[in-house]
């Protein structure tokens, strides 16, 4: 089969380029041809806004600015300008698109407009994962609803999500007539199944990020090392939430091993630096992976560094704030693998001990939370192969 995938990348942030990726791959592992759908998220600074593109949520004169402040000119900025005088932005960047190329894109859509003109001839459309549901989304999410797509091929989902836990009462009978234009929904929160329930009276099929679906094994081969930066021994920081307690969790964990702390930064530009801590600014999507294969030691507030912490069998600390609303996804797996004693709430720090962060990984529930995984992919699109006679093998 001839499959599309659309959801969100090259965006510069190492979960949403990872998690495309290995849709992708799972895919073609299971002997399809695959194409992700080069259709820019709005916050590439090449991305054209238009009138179709307008986002659920409108926004004031001052709002408006901003966004074409932050993700037209700011953006644009750091993709043509900051490599020229910043070593570690050029570096990043170049990590960037080695893995990109890893993957097979389509040709590039600038544009709603151009997406919704395009004459596509897929088997089977598939919306990835990630936060591609958000209402907050600062642009329309009506093509991560396949609306794009021919009327009669069938029109799947794997791992999708929210991103919020509820929507609006404005928003949900827009959101229950998109739902409906999927012929089978999944999702990676169980907060996601809720929602397709309340809003449409389905059930949808809870599943793993697809980060999981591929082993270490596989992911190795994508892998890029740092050795010449960093040590043999480490412990290793991802934050996509500044917290000064992850930071001191870090340390506490360091001091007791007598091992250094790293920090894999968000930016290669504006990153504060932590007393004690050593950041790292240039690593790629390949070097991200080979960092925390190697760490003695993850801490993270971050799903995706969860994700490959329990991937690859890394001994890790998720430290969370309860008052953020982020925190279901990681709650979510966590449970699911049995994995709570990982979790360390920020306003119970003072009860932490470095050496819980060091509890054993038993892989063997993620490797059944995977095979039902890659078992609900593969009958979704043996079905679609029945949906009509047009997209039928």
């Amino acid at each position: 089969m001839k499959i599309g995938i659309i959801t969100i990348c090259k965006v510069n942030n190492y979960g949403a380029e990872l998690q495309a990726f290995a849709t992708q791959k799972q895919l073609e592992q299971m002997g399809h041809k695959v194409e992700i759908i080069d259709y820019l998220y709005y916050k590439n600074w090449k991305f054209k806004d238009t009138a179709l593109s307008q986002p659920f949520i409108a926004t004031n004169i001052k709002g408006k600015f901003m966004y074409w402040l932050k993700y037209r000119f700011v953006n644009w900025a750091v993709d043509k300008i900051l490599p020229i005088f910043n070593k570690k932005e050029k570096r990043r960047k170049q990590n960037y698109q080695s893995f990109i190329d890893y993957g097979c894109y389509s040709r590039q859509y600038k544009s709603m407009d151009e997406l919704y003109h395009a004459n596509m001839d897929y088997d089977i459309y598939i919306v990835g994962s990630d936060q591609v549901w958000n209402p907050s989304a600062s642009s329309s999410i009506e093509p991560y609803f396949l609306t794009f797509a021919p009327q009669n091929a069938p029109k799947l989902t794997y791992a999708s999500s929210f991103g919020v836990s509820s929507i609006s009462s404005n928003l949900s009978n827009r959101y229950t007539n998109l739902l409906n234009n999927l012929d089978e929904i999944s999702v990676r929160e169980e907060s996601g199944v809720k929602l397709v329930e309340q809003l449409t009276g389905r059930k949808a099929k809870l599943v793993v990020d697809p980060t999981l679906l591929l082993d270490k094994n596989t992911w190795s081969l994508y892998m890029k090392p740092m050795s010449g930066i960093v040590p043999k021994n480490y412990v290793l920081v991802y934050q996509l939430l500044p917290s000064k307690i992850l930071i001191n969790t870090a340390l506490k964990i360091g001091k007791e091993r007598k091992i250094p702390i790293y920090c894999i930064c968000k930016r290669a530009y504006g990153m504060k630096n932590y007393s004690g801590t050593i950041n790292i600014l240039d690593a790629g999507p390949s070097e991200f992976l080979w960092l925390i294969a190697n760490a003695s030691c993850m801490v993270t507030n971050s799903f995706h560094g969860t994700a490959f912490s329990i991937n690859f069998a890394t001994p890790f600390c998720c430290v969370l704030n309860r008052k953020r609303k982020n925190n279901g996804r990681m709650i979510s797996l966590l449970n699911k693998m049995g994995m709570e004693n990982h979790i360390l709430y920020e306003d119970n720090i003072i009860k932490f001990n470095p050496a819980s962060a060091y509890n054993k990984i038993d892989n063997r529930k993620l490797k059944t939370l995977v095979i039902e995984s890659i078992d609900y992919l593969k009958k979704i699109i043996d079905n679609s192969n029945k949906k009509n006679a047009k997209y039928s093998c």
